[in-house]
């Protein structure tokens, strides 16, 4: 997270502190290793790559009429993506990736409402 933020002053350091404690927090480093599991992982790389090639070739038997190919490519389309969808790691990856999106969206929540109820005391 090295992206320029707009914001100044106070908020800034407090934004930068926040970053610092999330980047720390388990819950995004369980994330963080998921991901770099899934990056590392030479058999899902291969097998994301099956799928590509097999959605290309579903798409040029559907160009070229060709309907028993293209239902025959379909079927093994599947079940490559249902043993991507099985794999332990790609598994990992969700649940830690939706353990991270929930902590994400809690901690906006939190300073939603702080932002709210600072507008509402300013408000005459």
């Amino acid at each position: 997270m090295t992206q320029e933020l707009p914001i100044e002053g106070p908020a800034e350091t407090e934004l930068h502190r926040l970053i610092e404690i999330l980047k720390k927090n388990e819950v995004i480093v369980r994330y963080q290793k998921a991901e770099e599991n899934i990056k590392e992982n030479r058999a899902l790389e291969q097998l994301v790559e099956a799928i590509k090639s097999k959605q290309k070739e579903a798409a040029a038997f559907e160009y070229y009429a060709k309907p028993a190919a293209a239902e025959k490519t379909v079927a093994e389309l599947a079940e490559l993506n249902k043993q991507l969808k099985d794999s332990v790691a790609v598994q990992q990856y969700r649940e830690a990736l939706w353990d991270a999106n929930e902590l994400l969206e809690n901690v906006i929540g939190i300073i939603q409402r702080g932002v709210d109820a600072a507008i509402e005391k300013e408000e005459p």
